[in-house]
């Protein structure tokens, strides 16, 4: 192996990135082992005060000059299409615990970032998902498993740093890399969802991966034209 091989830094990681305190955490514990980070936050319609994300991801840019970037993707159309439609019939199939719109959020997410991925060279996507915080249905293993092996079918890794990682405090690691720990992110209508049955949510989202694979495919396929 030669020496130009040796010291080629690893690709960087997409980071799911609200300005909170989890996914703040996340990527001062990925910059500080020396990965490079695109923080990605997105549009869907139903926020406001966008901007605070950027101004969050701000104090990480300035902290690690050179190695994190943001950008602002919009899922507007997506998140429509896959959650907000078809909602009514979700509700009455799946909502015996809850509204599951904020599980379709993130899948619309998750598809949007994989193409940003692709389109990018990155191979692996991040989250700061916690196991005891699975009264949100998108952190639970019923949602990680299958994005997790959607993400998978597309070449990238989905990481979960913090899951089943009690020892990790979001704190902490905020505080250590001299980053405000204090959330400061947008607000969203469908914000505050959490959910009281998760028996819904694999069934949910299996139902949502046939056109979640669609719009990536056609994505792709719209790259490679215009290539």
């Amino acid at each position: 192996m030669g020496t130009r091989a040796r010291r080629a830094r690893p690709s960087p990681v997409a980071v799911l990135f609200s300005g909170g305190t989890d996914s703040t955490a996340v990527a001062v514990h990925l910059l500080r082992r020396g990965r490079a980070t695109r923080l990605l936050t997105f549009d869907n319609g139903a926020e406001k005060w966008l901007e605070l994300a950027g101004y969050k991801a701000g104090f990480i840019q300035r902290r690690f000059p050179g190695l994190c970037t943001w950008e602002l993707l919009d899922s507007t159309a997506l998140f429509r299409d896959l959650a907000v439609v078809p909602m009514v019939e979700d509700v009455k199939r799946f909502g015996g615990g809850g509204n599951l719109v904020c599980c379709g959020c993130k899948l619309a997410m998750l598809c949007k970032t994989i193409v940003y991925c692709r389109r990018h060279g990155i191979r692996e996507i991040a989250d700061g998902f916690q196991k005891g915080q699975d009264y949100y249905p998108e952190q639970t293993q019923d949602y990680i498993a299958p994005a997790d092996r959607f993400a998978r079918a597309y070449g990238i890794r989905y990481l979960h740093p913090f899951w089943e990682r009690p020892e990790l405090k979001q704190d902490a690691i905020v505080l250590e890399g001299a980053v405000p720990p204090a959330p400061i992110q947008p607000w969203c209508l469908f914000g505050c969802n959490p959910i009281l049955d998760k028996t819904s949510i694999g069934p949910y989202v299996e139902s949502k991966l046939p056109r979640m694979r669609a719009y990536v495919d056609a994505a792709l396929r719209q790259k490679k034209k215009r290539g």
